[in-house]
């Protein structure tokens, strides 16, 4: 049966298509030298003053300990097209904090927050 998607499903759905291959592409070097790999966790849009915001981890998965080195908060309305460098930034900088956390989570998961844009 065909659902249509609402007016935030598909610029959300565009948006991991963007971000997936930008996130697997910057960690490959971690996925590599630790045998995990970091993809996203599941979003949730939070209500603020100033409208729906959109929020989601970057999450260290393929072992038994998985967590969230980073939270990425999407500050104004998803659109058609993206600005892939700054995706690309995020993405280098999820890793980095991954790399700080290669053998044991951090204290507090997920506690490096990016915005978007």
């Amino acid at each position: 049966m065909f659902r249509n998607k609402s007016d935030v499903e598909t610029p959300w759905d565009s948006f991991v298509r963007a971000m997936n291959p930008i996130l697997h592409r910057v960690s490959r070097r971690y996925r590599q030298q630790y045998g995990r790999r970091l993809e996203m966790g599941a979003a949730t849009r939070v209500a603020t003053a100033n409208g729906d915001q959109v929020r989601f981890p970057i999450e260290v998965r393929g072992s038994d300990r998985e967590f969230a080195v980073a939270t990425v908060l999407i500050t104004n309305d998803l659109k058609r097209f993206y600005d892939e460098g700054r995706i690309e930034q995020i993405a280098r900088a999820a890793v980095a904090a991954a790399e700080e956390y290669a053998t044991t989570p951090p204290a507090k998961p997920g506690s490096l927050v990016l915005t978007y844009p």
